[in-house]
């Protein structure tokens, strides 16, 4: 099980952990680029498509090696022609659920901890890089949620 923990809050920094043994850490970037990150030694991007919600995993070369559709209550991950659904089953977008390929739940990815500061995934089957990109997707997702909140806040309030 993956677990992301905040470590530092103004940058949005997370540590990732997996069944308590240090992975990664990544940071939460403004823009185009999503996250970096390394993961056994090879350096990946997060590249979030900022109108239409579009995710890509990008390998140090550049080369895409997985894709999200627009990121919703609904989405797809799509890696070497393998899709794999996840559906929302909690308010906000605290719980995302990996469907199996009978449609039945095989997975989950939660945020957690106060101000949702952390995120854990339960994504058994699915390739460790593959579950470090959804659940780096997934706290993306909240993120933009959350600046599209305060952006409709200061419109009401005239600033």
């Amino acid at each position: 099980m993956l677990h992301a923990k905040r470590i530092h809050v103004p940058a949005q920094e997370y540590e990732l952990t997996e069944d308590g043994r240090a992975l990664t850490t990544f940071s939460l970037r403004g823009g185009r680029v999503g996250a970096r990150f390394t993961l056994r030694g090879v350096g990946h991007l997060v590249r979030v498509h900022r109108f239409s919600g579009v995710c890509e995993l990008l390998d140090a070369d550049g080369n895409t090696v997985a894709t999200t559709d627009r990121v919703r209550r609904s989405w797809n991950l799509t890696s070497l022609g393998r899709v794999v659904a996840f559906r929302q089953t909690a308010a906000a977008g605290r719980e995302y659920t990996m469907l199996g390929g009978d449609g039945e739940p095989a997975g989950t990815i939660r945020r957690t901890g106060h101000l949702h500061t952390e995120a854990t995934a339960d994504l058994p089957g699915l390739d460790p890089l593959l579950q470090v990109f959804a659940l780096v997707v997934v706290l993306l997702r909240g993120r933009r949620k959350r600046a599209a909140a305060a952006v409709r806040t200061a419109s009401l309030a005239g600033g």
